[in-house]
């Protein structure tokens, strides 16, 4: 408070004291008349005294009432902001009401980030008490299921019947789901994701779908994304060496050749001829990866074909004391291109010989198996193995962690399997690693 306000209260109080006072008197010396005179006085005094606190502190009350109802429209004006206590209060105003637009703005901002997403999110949010509510939900969402947005979640969870057992659960945990939606008789398979998030009041429960070919296409850009950094770094590292040695050819060229200029020369055409060699090698095998012709399907003896297979690394497989280990059901039969499921095979013992170089006791394990509908080969060793780092990189075209190797073997034997209607995956733990393909079965 400033000075003003205090001086006011101090004569008010000085005055009702001295009024208490000279009522004391009156009333023990008989002044009856006197006594109840000043004694009205007195109340007066107090009355006003009240009134004065009472509009001192109205205006901060009602700031008070605002501020806990959000509402920011009381202003206080500047002749009463002189008096310290209304400053305040004033600033007070001010600065939850830069929050609040601040809130509102951040809460906006999240909103339109939430609704420009291709996946489809939904945010719930449920109390000490047990009870939830929507707290976020955007357009993607209620397109999977072709329904209005329902920021009530009784309402909305009669609309999404096939993911309430998934999320409406008993405590709330993270869960990574593959569900089918029948919408408008069409079927499309989705990925559901959940996380949970808590907070001192709140505990929110976060959903996100997208459909599976969502996920193949974000894949697809990735690997064009990152088959594009490797190309570039390999076509700049073959062209930029070239680019600055033929400069310095020509500048050799200038003057008359004596012969240690010849022996220059032809050291230098030599490396060019090198490097345009490899270059050439490298466009060959991404002609080869581009232009892989479909596979003309026979039926051929699945068994048969991978014995044959083995047969061409027997010496190999001698002079390197590996153990085979060959386990298959006989006389399979797949409809297949035989020569592309044979560079398959290839690739695959070409990768375990190389991982098999400083093995103890090496071992390749082959295993042929059929069940109702698929069969199923396995190649496993017990070589070095796949290091965590580069296992999401194997199957990009050109990523080799060997000298000799081109980077395209693997990305080749993907190609093939699928292109088979078949699928391919690997595992690299406890000092082994296994390959996995699944064809249709007859």
């Amino acid at each position: 408070m400033n000075k003003k306000i205090y001086i006011q209260l101090s004569v008010r109080i000085l005055l009702m004291s001295l009024n208490a006072i000279l009522i004391f008197y009156f009333f023990q010396k008989g002044f009856l008349v006197n006594g109840i005179g000043f004694t009205l006085l007195l109340v007066f005094q107090a009355f006003l005294c009240v009134d004065y606190l009472k509009k001192l502190f109205l205006d901060v009350e009602k700031a008070i009432d605002c501020l806990l109802h959000d509402d920011f429209s009381n202003m206080i004006s500047a002749e009463k902001r002189t008096n310290s206590l209304h400053a305040k209060t004033a600033q007070l105003q001010k600065k939850y009401r830069i929050q609040s637009q601040q809130y509102t703005s951040e809460q906006v901002i999240f909103t339109n980030i939430i609704e420009s997403l291709t996946i489809g999110v939904l945010i719930l949010r449920k109390d000490t008490n047990g009870h939830i509510e929507v707290f976020q939900l955007n357009k993607a969402f209620v397109d999977f299921f072709k329904i209005p947005k329902f920021y009530k979640w009784t309402l909305l969870k009669e609309k999404i019947t096939p993911l309430v057992t998934i999320i409406d659960v008993e405590p709330w945990k993270r869960v990574k789901h593959t569900i089918s939606l029948t919408v408008n008789d069409q079927v499309e398979s989705f990925f559901l994701k959940t996380s949970v998030t808590h907070t001192n009041e709140f505990e929110y429960l976060m959903v996100t779908m997208e459909t599976i070919q969502q996920l193949i296409d974000k894949k697809e850009k990735e690997s064009w994304y990152k088959l594009m950094t490797v190309m570039s770094h390999e076509i700049i590292n073959t062209i930029t060496p070239i680019s600055s040695l033929a400069e310095n050819l020509d500048s050799l060229l200038q003057d008359e050749p004596d012969e240690d200029t010849l022996e220059e020369l032809s050291q230098g055409l030599k490396i060019i001829k090198k490097r345009s060699s490899h270059l050439n090698n490298f466009v060959n095998t991404y002609r080869q990866l581009s232009e892989l012709p479909l596979p003309d399907k026979k039926e051929i003896n699945f068994t048969e074909t991978v014995q044959l297979t083995l047969d061409l690394f027997s010496q190999e497989f001698k002079e390197n004391n590996i153990h085979l280990n060959f386990q298959r059901e006989e006389n399979i039969m797949i409809s297949a291109d035989k020569q592309q499921l044979e560079q398959v095979v290839i690739n695959l013992i070409s990768n375990c010989l190389y991982a098999l170089k400083e093995a103890k006791n090496p071992t390749i394990t082959i295993n042929i198996s059929t069940d109702t509908n698929r069969i199923h080969l396995t190649v496993s060793d017990n070589g070095i193995g796949i290091s965590k780092k580069i296992q999401k990189n194997i199957f990009i075209p050109y990523f080799t962690t060997r000298k000799d190797g081109s980077g395209i073997g693997l990305t080749l034997t993907k190609s093939i399997v699928e292109a088979h209607d078949g699928n391919i995956f690997f595992t690299s733990e406890n000092g082994l690693t296994t390959f996995k393909l699944s064809f249709e079965n007859l």
